[in-house]
């Protein structure tokens, strides 16, 4: 009966192992047939899609928290560094955003105005041919000063103009009378500019150079006289006084 008994669970259990072994295979169709293939892909898709997405949200939340890194940029030579400019507008302490444009303050240059010399040379582009003194048995009231003919007399000083035109022996001449004890005194000019009673200032054109009168060449004669006409000082000496300098006498 025990060998029996023995025998019939022998037997249950071997029975059981063939069982499972034949229902195996029809679960395998489930698994590898092709709706198992799509929903097990269909599943396993999802699984990585749901990994990808919740990895990138969670990259891109690390990302915004974080500082943006430097650019390291390779030299060879001391880098200064370089802060970049707000791009909010500058709010004042008082809290409230200024609109009012930046006021620049205005830089003001103040050139300097030489004034006019009170004296000038009355023939600056001629040299002195001839000095005051004694001269062929007369005075020579006045010093010579030869330059290209033609060139511009110049009123050696503001004044009136007492007398011109014809003067005998110095041609066309211009007398000047400075307001200040002294008059002077244009001889041999080819030209005038100027008539009589007229302002004139320092430097003002009154007339050519010339050899008008008793002239042997192209020259400004020209005389200094203190008081009144016809009391003649040494010129030269008077222009260094006021402040112009004529070499050669």
């Amino acid at each position: 009966m025990a060998h029996r008994a023995e025998t019939r669970s022998v037997g249950r259990h071997r029975r059981e192992q063939i069982r499972r072994h034949r229902a195996q295979p029809a679960l395998l169709p489930l698994v590898t047939g092709e709706r198992g293939r799509t929903a097990l892909l269909t599943a396993t898709l999802g699984t990585a899609l749901a990994t990808g997405v919740a990895g990138g949200t969670a990259a891109a939340a690390a990302e915004k928290k974080a500082p943006p890194a430097a650019e390291v940029v390779p030299t060879s030579s001391p880098v200064e560094a370089v802060v970049p400019a707000p791009t909010d507008s500058w709010t004042p302490p008082g809290g409230q955003a200024s609109a009012a444009p930046r006021k620049l303050k205005t830089r003001v240059v103040v050139q300097a105005v030489q004034a006019p010399a009170a004296w000038v040379n009355p023939n600056p582009s001629g040299s002195v041919t001839s000095c005051f003194g004694h001269r062929w048995g007369r005075l020579h009231a006045g010093v010579d000063i030869a330059g290209p003919s033609g060139s511009p007399i110049l009123a050696t000083g503001a004044g009136v103009v007492v007398r011109a035109g014809e003067a005998q022996g110095y041609g066309l001449a211009v007398l000047i009378d400075h307001g200040n004890g002294y008059l002077t005194h244009y001889g041999h000019m080819s030209a005038i500019a100027v008539h009589a009673g007229q302002r004139v200032e320092a430097g003002e054109q009154i007339g050519d150079e010339g050899s008008t009168g008793h002239s042997t060449g192209p020259h400004l004669h020209f005389e200094v006289h203190q008081g009144s006409y016809k009391n003649p000082i040494e010129p030269v000496r008077w222009l260094h006084e006021h402040g112009v300098a004529l070499d050669g006498c």
